[in-house]
């Protein structure tokens, strides 16, 4: 960045939500541009430091977490050069950022399959095997929920194993969204629910589908929304 003019401030993030408090800390001096390193979880801190903050700081995203699926999403570069030199002399594109129960984000909002595996996996199977250890953390907790969603225009009941809010075109390292349909600025989220099967063929076909990343079927119900409200009967763990 120095070659580019800039003069660098190192903060260090220590625990969870540490890049928030170190934007906010920071939001009222001279500064051109913030840049979060790390993985979706330190982006989605800095995101939301910059939002608490009321200003209007260019954001660079260098991506160095085990999984990073924005990153993937967005095309950004894995060179770490590459993603100073992009960030140094891009133009700043505007992105859709969410509210959930008061905290924002930027990649996605979920629960049930693979959501809880994002934070009680060990951090050193994430290092170790990647989005590998979402997959087999995910596996081993299935267990299916029912609840009903309101969207804009309809209420969607029935037994899940998974529901999303995203702006992304990958989830977990194992899902993808189809891309010619994924917009980061349009105002809209994809709204993406994974039916608990009720026949053990139905849960075959459901781990096929899941494999080749195959939405289209009747195991997903998608949605393109503004505004989602989901209510669980039991306590279950959200992943922002």
């Amino acid at each position: 960045f120095a070659e580019y003019g800039y003069e660098t401030i190192p903060c260090f993030t220590r625990a969870a939500g540490d890049g928030t408090v170190l934007v906010q800390e920071h939001a009222g001096e001279d500064i051109a541009m913030v840049v979060a390193v790390g993985g979706d979880g330190t982006l989605n801190n800095t995101v939301s430091g910059i939002i608490r903050s009321k200003t209007d700081i260019p954001l660079g995203y260098i991506p160095l977490g085990s999984t990073n699926d924005f990153a993937a999403s967005l095309e950004l570069p894995k060179d770490i050069f590459s993603a100073c030199e992009q960030i140094a002399t891009g133009k700043p594109k505007s992105i859709d950022v969410g509210s959930f129960n008061g905290r924002y984000f930027v990649y996605i909002a979920c629960t049930g399959m693979f959501s809880e595996a994002s934070y009680s996996t060990p951090q050193q199977l994430k290092n170790a095997f990647g989005h590998s250890a979402y997959l087999w953390k995910g596996l081993i907790s299935l267990k299916k929920m029912r609840f009903p969603v309101e969207t804009d225009s309809e209420t969607i009941d029935g037994d899940f194993l998974f529901a999303a809010v995203s702006n992304t075109v990958r989830a977990g390292g194992i899902m993808w969204l189809p891309k010619k349909e994924i917009r980061f600025d349009d105002g809209f989220f994809e709204l993406t629910m994974v039916k608990a099967p009720e026949k053990i063929k139905d849960g075959t076909a459901l781990v096929n589908d899941l494999i080749v990343s195959r939405v289209d079927t009747d195991n997903f119900i998608r949605k393109k929304v503004k505004r989602a409200v989901i209510r669980t009967e039991h306590k279950s763990g959200w992943s922002l």
